[in-house]
């Protein structure tokens, strides 16, 4: 045994996987009474076979050690796979989808399988250049297969196999614990970037409510931000990029009342609300230009006062986003807009994208950046590099719309790209993509920059979601990938409830909190070593 078996037996509680997905799984959670977790380091034999190299078709190191986790079955387990691989009643993954990349600091990372006729007990393998972890489990049953569930310090071990390498490759072998043959998944790649995932996000919830996850917390778990319920319903919402304020809007978007908040404090900054339901904030955070749906309008970001900079012939669009560097916002421009005397939710038919520079104090003349041919461009984004703007497409509204498509272009300007790999089955609803706050890097002996985007989507998960449920869904963006579709397969955000609808997950560079002593928090926050904390939704 190793030193860390204490630790990972004390920091790990393990999901205890039911039939019924009625838990939310965060890292708040209690999940279920820890299951014993027994750790080994075992060096790897001297000779190894190519089913054992991290990749067989390439001059690769091979794998020197295995890591070994036995989660709730004795470390004898391992025994049971001595004998010959057959493809006889082999496990096959359901999730995650070959190619998937993931960050290293995920909270909670699962594997769902099915397990193949007669088996119950498994050695999932995550073999990178140097480590092959291995975690041997039987089957923890949800619907017809089974779920392993990793939690933050047991997924830790698999981003350190992979991180420097840029990935690991996924395996499943099975057996029976009573002795029998062995069977073996085909092998998946599973990606993994170098750096953690950062910053933070706020995304709300059907019940109503504005919730938020914090990268930069120990320990974190999702936390409720504004509580609303259906009645008072917390729904649009847009944040500063330095994550320092918050529009919020409530009841109806027509268009809906919208108040700016200090994050720190949760003091609203003006006395009066306005009309907005998108909005993007400057990046120096002293304008808000609003949009009702139809027509926008600059606004001072701490009097709410109309401000100069924006003429009539530039009011008219909808869905802005302001760049990083604040020389250009992007919007989008529906050719036919019906001439209501409230605000829109949404719009229907062709709808073109446009960038306006902007020099301090004015807007210049708008510029095409996308024009329809007939479909609807919406919710356009700009990347943290603001050199791509990230949107939606679809033929039809853009609330809701089931054929609602991902898909990039470079902001200076070329030919879009539809993001098939991040988009993933048709119908899935793909909508309100949104870009992570910084540039990552992935990759092996050769580095390269790697962008995180979040969406919501209606598709299944694994095992656990069947039917169509708004969840938050993640993707990496590889902007020097050579082909013509720089995404990756798609990930479910393991730190939602899977009970809820999950919808416009907004990311900011830091979570502002208050610094605290015992009894120092308000809003119902507890003091969590030295920082307010609020509590789980």
């Amino acid at each position: 045994m190793t030193a860390r078996r204490s630790l990972l037996a004390t920091l790990a509680t393990l999901a205890a996987c039911s039939e019924q997905p009625s838990r939310q799984f965060n890292t708040g959670d209690a999940r279920a009474p820890a299951q014993d977790i027994v750790a080994a380091d075992v060096p790897a034999p001297d000779v190894v076979t190519p089913e054992d190299r991290f990749d067989p078709l390439a001059d690769r190191q091979a794998v020197r050690n295995n890591r070994d986790l036995f989660i709730a079955v004795p470390p004898t387990s391992a025994d049971r796979f001595g004998g010959e691989v057959t493809t006889t009643n082999a496990p096959s993954i359901v999730y995650p989808e070959d190619g998937t990349i993931l960050p290293p600091n995920l909270p909670l990372f699962e594997v769902h399988f099915l397990p193949g006729a007669g088996n119950d007990l498994f050695e999932v393998s995550f073999t990178g250049p140097v480590t092959n972890v291995r975690v041997y489990t039987r089957c923890n049953r949800v619907a017809e297969g089974c779920v392993l569930s990793l939690p933050e310090p047991l997924f830790a071990e698999v981003g350190n196999a992979g991180r420097q390498s840029g990935g690991v490759e996924l395996s499943i072998r099975a057996t029976r614990e009573g002795g029998g043959p062995v069977s073996r998944t085909p092998t998946q790649r599973l990606g993994v970037t170098r750096t953690d995932l950062r910053g933070g996000v706020y995304w709300w919830v059907s019940s109503g409510s504005i919730v938020r996850y914090d990268f930069g917390l120990p320990n974190a778990r999702s936390e409720m931000f504004i509580q609303g319920n259906s009645f008072n319903c917390v729904g649009c919402h847009a944040l500063a990029r330095d994550g320092s304020r918050i529009a919020v809007g409530r009841f109806i978007p027509a268009p809906a009342p919208t108040a700016i908040f200090n994050t720190l404090t949760r003091e609203q900054t003006h006395p009066n609300p306005f009309g907005n339901n998108f909005g993007t904030f400057s990046p120096d955070n002293r304008l808000f230009l609003a949009s009702d749906g139809m027509r926008m309008t600059l606004l001072n970001a701490m009097t709410i006062a109309e401000a100069p900079g924006l003429d009539a012939s530039q009011r008219a669009g909808t869905m802005p986003d302001w760049s990083p560097s604040g020389g250009d916002v992007v919007f989008a421009r529906p050719r036919t807009v019906l001439p209501l005397p409230v605000g829109a939710p949404g719009h229907d038919g062709a709808t073109d994208l446009f960038l306006m520079g902007w020099n301090g104090s004015a807007f210049a003349a708008p510029r095409a950046l996308i024009t329809s041919n007939g479909e609807n461009n919406y919710y356009p984004a700009f990347s943290p590099d603001g050199n791509w703007v990230l949107f939606n497409r679809a033929n039809g509204g853009s609330s809701s719309n089931p054929n609602a498509q991902l898909w990039a272009v470079r902001a200076g300007g070329g030919s879009p790209v539809r993001l098939a790999r991040a988009d993933g089955p048709d119908g899935a609803g793909n909508s309100w993509p949104k870009w992570t706050p910084f540039v990552e890097e992935f990759g092996g002996e050769v580095t390269e920059n790697l962008l995180w985007l979040t969406f919501t989507s209606h598709r299944p998960y694994g095992l656990r979601i069947r039917e169509r449920r708004a969840q938050l869904w993640m993707a990496a963006f590889r902007p020097g990938m050579n082909g013509p579709d720089p995404s990756a397969p798609a990930f479910w955000v393991p730190f939602q409830n899977i009970m809820e609808g999950n919808h416009i997950a907004q990311w900011v560079n830091n979570i502002q909190r208050q610094t605290c002593g015992t009894g120092m928090c308000a809003n119902g926050e507890q003091c969590i070593n030295g920082r307010c904390v609020a509590p789980p939704p």
